[in-house]
């Protein structure tokens, strides 16, 4: 796969080989240093000198599901927030002017779907489960932007971007809502690990996307890609991930008491 993405890279001009190869060097160089640091900090660990008592440990699968669901929905709303007014106005034959304004709703629904997949999280009784429905409603909602094109009312071009908006964002207020719970001694390092498989997800889709066909062709295949991956996320999550359950206070989390002088 990689090695597809560098051919297609040179062919079109947009590095060189020698650029190519210099760069390959650089990611190699890193990713060898990053291999030697990584078996400095955990040899004790690796060789036997040291062990978790059972209290501090925790399934990284867990973790693994998470950074899998935030590619999927973090990733993907990073992906298509920077061609969804050009899908709009070549797909579904809208002006800049709409195609821009309705291409806005699906940020605008920020406001209220992030921390509402959030609060369905709280409020149903099944993390898990407010997951995975969250995430296949991601999955449906990128197959019918695929679906869809020229000659449907503008109205329903406006549904049908906050509908899937709102279970993108509301997948990443679900997501969140059990990073703290895995292990809430090191949640911020299981939020930061998360949070970055976002950006590596952005980058994936984004990849892929220069090396599809241009035009609505690219862009249908684009959002069947991002559907397809949503899918999958969510009957990864269904079949391998364990229900999270409790609250901070649950886990001993202080919940701050306002000082006399903080009182109004």
């Amino acid at each position: 796969m990689l090695g597809l993405i560098a051919w297609r890279l040179t062919k079109v001009k947009f590095i060189t080989l020698e650029t190519l190869a210099i760069i390959g060097v650089l990611l190699l160089g890193l990713y060898l240093f990053q291999a030697y640091n990584i078996w400095q900090a955990n040899k004790p660990l690796m060789i036997g000198e040291k062990r978790y008592a059972p209290e501090d440990r925790y399934r990284f699968s867990q973790v693994f599901n998470l950074e899998m669901a935030y590619v999927a929905c973090f990733g993907s709303e990073l992906a298509v927030v920077s061609m969804l007014p050009t899908y709009f106005e070549r797909g579904f034959g809208l002006t800049a002017a709409a195609a821009g304004a309705v291409a806005g709703m699906y940020a605008f629904m920020n406001l209220v779907a992030r921390p509402g997949g959030g609060l369905l999280s709280d409020k149903l009784g099944s993390r898990k489960l407010t997951l995975v429905f969250t995430m296949a409603g991601t999955g449906i909602g990128y197959l019918l932007f695929s679906l869809f094109g020229q000659g449907i009312p503008i109205f329903f071009v406006v549904i049908m971007t906050m509908a899937a908006s709102f279970f993108v964002m509301a997948t990443e207020g679900a997501t969140y809502a059990i990073v703290p719970l895995i292990k809430p001694r090191i949640t911020g390092q299981i939020a930061g690990n998360v949070g970055a498989y976002g950006n590596v997800g952005a980058v994936v889709y984004l990849t892929v996307y220069s090396l599809l066909p241009e035009g609505v062709v690219g862009d249908k295949l684009f959002f069947q890609m991002l559907g397809c991956v949503a899918i999958v996320v969510a009957f990864l999550i269904a079949f391998t991930m364990k229900e999270v359950v409790g609250s901070h206070a649950e886990h001993g989390v202080p919940v701050a008491v306002p000082q006399q002088s903080d009182r109004i």
